[in-house]
């Protein structure tokens, strides 16, 4: 058979894949030109009435130790960090405020599943669980990271802590999304993404926003944040902010999902989900040349998690308290330090019940009324699993954490930059005695380089060799390396980079012990390398600009961290066979004047063990995306519309996995209509559409047992009878209306 062109690209790593950015934080004089566009630059849906003057943006970018940089021919805020990056051969993605505002996201995992590129949702977000995944990785190698904190899961002894969950979309200022491996400054996990999340942030100005929303399912929202100077210069300020969000749930299992027993012991529930959050930041301008950045936050999630093969109640409680501090300073021309460090301390607690069945062959009588209860027939009441109980009897599970990054930047014009630095990462588990878990601290330190030469026959070349070193006791070293480089041609460009990267066995995954889980103490490290490149294309015709670019990644996950699934227990293993990952990217903007902008992604992956041709679970073959939006010639009127189309997903389970689905191949669109009054659109009204098609799709799909069924009670059903295994959508949000008003002064 002959080879198309779509197999050379998924065959061949040096087809450069994803989106890029052209110029670095020192080019302030383009900056001045063009200012600032704040908002999803990728997915564009930012008015441009709201941008600020170039020179006030230029000043409190550099302000704030921030930087210009290009995203697919347009100017845009970001950190020195992502600058960098993009300069240097990596695709980087921007999306703003405005973009995650015209949205109306009201968790994390809605802000990515529509404007970032690439990104898949693992698990259920409506449910109260979700991770992030980026180019058909798992959750354990896309890293999501707020404000220099990773929200990493080390796995406590109960179970996962969701830490996506925990973020307030009010609060963010851009999400800066890093394709290809980026591990290399983040630290481990970061083996084929990082999303870095950066909130609203004191100025030295005073400032007051408020929002408040209201929708389906009681779904309300009330959210806040207040910037005030305590000096006439604003070398001081502070910043408190604080979110509430309640809302009963829509349904996530069919009553045909759950088990019989199940059913009549009241597993058919709602799901309600509370979060709410609280913090103060705090600006200290030591001078023109050194900042000193501040913040403490508190979060507290509550929501539902019973599955409907075996839990009646599940009531789950987060609670995520963070602090951390950044200090900057530029000490020359041709050097600049940045220290930043962080702590936190998750913790989790669990009610989980099952039901209380008759295992008496005559039969039972319910003590309270005298009713008769058949045998292998639930008798309506349940019984906590251990350690999973009421009130003090529901045990805690959680870990501490604290990190440590010190990093200079030597920069010596028309030779080198050099970054050098030190990432200390500690943490150990705090999760309550009962648990057998060692809670000794796993200490890991790295030393890392990035050397950025000059070419002197082709200074438009851009170059980044670097190579980092981690240290701990569980591991004799482990030596990580990354590459990138990035060339213009005329309204062209090329662009690649690559990487390694590593995961350690979560301490869940090492020795928890449950009924339904038991880890494994023998579990080997997981490690990644993966090749990620572009050639792009960017050019305005007249009002009308257009951006586009074709690229490719490849990536191979070697001793890749797996659990089991339908099993009594559950456990974790190393899977011998690498998880071998292609795929392709394609992308085009379209930004005609300032009102009208679209954008349409497409990332087609291919994942799959070497030597098989089966999809690997919950990682879609492909995804279409998109945003278009439109801005009325007054500013007033903004229109916008998030289309998505999910190719195959499938979920395995069943003796010997002989149970296959596919829950993908569905296209979900949401959409948003805004007003914007007062004299400097100030207040603004929002009506958003949540599935606008009302769409039935299944965000998750999963499989569970009989152990709880009548039938397998009764003897009528084996555990390895085809009956016992079966398998359940976790529901998409059905269509949904919301209205919100924000204000600010």
């Amino acid at each position: 058979m002959s080879r198309t062109w779509l197999d050379v690209l998924l065959d061949d790593a040096s087809i450069f894949g994803g989106i890029t950015m052209l110029n670095h934080a020192r080019k302030k004089a383009q900056l001045n030109l063009l200012g600032i566009l704040l908002g999803s630059v990728a997915l564009p849906s930012t008015a441009m009435a709201q941008v600020p003057a170039a020179e006030d943006a230029s000043a409190e970018a550099e302000a704030q130790g921030s930087a210009s940089i290009i995203v697919t021919g347009q100017k845009t805020e970001a950190t020195k960090l992502a600058a960098a990056a993009a300069e240097f051969g990596n695709n980087v993605q921007i999306v703003g405020s405005q973009a995650i505002a015209s949205s109306g996201a009201s968790n994390f995992a809605e802000v990515a599943q529509f404007l970032i590129k690439g990104a898949n949702i693992g698990y259920s977000p409506d449910e109260g669980e979700y991770t992030i995944r980026l180019d058909g990785g798992g959750d354990r190698d896309t890293l999501v990271v707020l404000d220099g904190v990773p929200l990493y899961d080390r796995g406590p002894a109960l179970e996962d802590i969701w830490g996506s969950t925990t973020i307030d979309p009010h609060m963010i200022e851009r999400v800066e999304v890093f394709r290809g491996g980026n591990s290399l400054f983040f630290g481990s996990n970061g083996g084929i993404g990082v999303i870095s999340l950066v909130t609203k942030r004191p100025d030295g100005t005073n400032r007051v926003e408020l929002g408040a929303s209201y929708g389906e399912f009681n779904s309300r929202e009330l959210w806040g944040n207040a910037r005030f100077a305590l000096d006439p210069e604003g070398r001081n300020s502070f910043m408190v902010y604080g979110s509430s969000q309640q809302t009963d749930g829509p349904r996530i299992f069919a009553p045909e999902s759950y088990v019989d027993n199940v059913a009549r012991a009241g597993g058919i529930q709602k799901y309600p989900l509370n979060r709410n959050n609280i913090g103060i930041k705090y600006l200290w301008k030591v001078d023109d040349k050194t900042e000193f950045r501040a913040n403490g936050q508190y979060t507290q999630i509550e929501f539902q998690d019973p599955f409907p093969d075996n839990e009646t109640f599940s009531p789950n409680r987060v609670r995520y308290p963070i602090v951390d501090f950044n200090i900057d300073r530029r000490w020359s021309d041709t050097m600049y330090t940045e220290l930043a460090g962080y702590w936190s301390n998750p913790k989790l607690n669990n009610t989980e019940t099952f039901a209380e069945i008759c295992r008496v062959r005559t039969g039972c009588v319910d003590i309270d009324n005298g009713r008769r209860i058949a045998f292998g027939d639930a008798t309506g009441r349940s019984t906590p699993y251990p350690n999973k109980g009421f009130g003090k009897d529901s045990k805690v599970g959680g870990f501490q954490e604290r990190g440590l990054n010190f990093r200079n930047t030597f920069t010596f014009p028309k030779a080198i930059e050099v970054v050098a630095g030190v990432q200390v990462v500690s943490y150990k588990d705090d999760s309550d005695p009962v648990y057998p878990v060692d809670n000794s601290s796993t200490t890991i330190t790295g030393l890392y380089l990035d050397a950025r030469p000059v070419i002197p026959f082709s200074p438009d070349t851009k170059i980044s060799l670097a190579v980092r070193t981690d240290f701990a006791k569980s591991f004799d070293s482990k030596t990580i390396w990354k590459f990138g480089f990035r060339q213009p041609i005329g309204p062209f460009y090329i662009r690649g980079n690559g990487g390694t990267s590593y995961s350690l066995p979560r301490t869940n995954e090492l020795f928890s012990i449950s009924p339904t889980q038991v880890g494994n103490p023998n579990l080997k490290t997981e490690s990644t390398e993966t090749y990620n490149g572009a050639v792009g294309f960017s050019k305005s015709f007249g009002t009308l600009q257009i951006n586009a670019e074709v690229g490719a990644f490849r990536t191979d996950i070697s001793n890749r961290i797996q659990g089991t699934s339908g099993l009594t227990p559950n456990t974790w293993f190393n899977n011998t066979a690498v998880t071998e990952i292609r795929g392709i990217t394609a992308d085009v903007d379209f930004i005609l004047g300032k009102q009208f902008t679209a954008n349409i992604n497409y990332t087609k992956q291919q994942a799959r063990l070497a030597g098989t041709n089966l999809q690997i679970n919950e990682t879609p073959e492909y995804m279409i995306t998109g945003n278009v939006a439109w801005h009325s010639a007054n500013d007033r009127i903004h229109l916008t519309l998030l289309p998505r189309y999910q190719g195959a997903e499938y979920s395995t389970g069943g003796v010997n996995n002989a149970l296959r689905y596919n829950f993908g191949n569905y296209f979900v669109m949401n959409g948003s209509i805004a007003y914007w009054a007062g004299d400097e659109r100030q207040h603004r009204f929002q009506i958003r559409v949540v599935n606008i098609t009302n769409s039935k799709y299944a965000e998750r799909y999963g499989f569970g047992n009989q152990r709880f069924g009548s039938a397998f009670i009764r003897g009528e059903i084996a555990l390895n009878s085809p009956e016992y295994f079966y398998g359940y959508a976790f529901e998409g949000k059905p269509r949904a209306v919301y209205a919100s008003f924000t204000t600010s002064f």
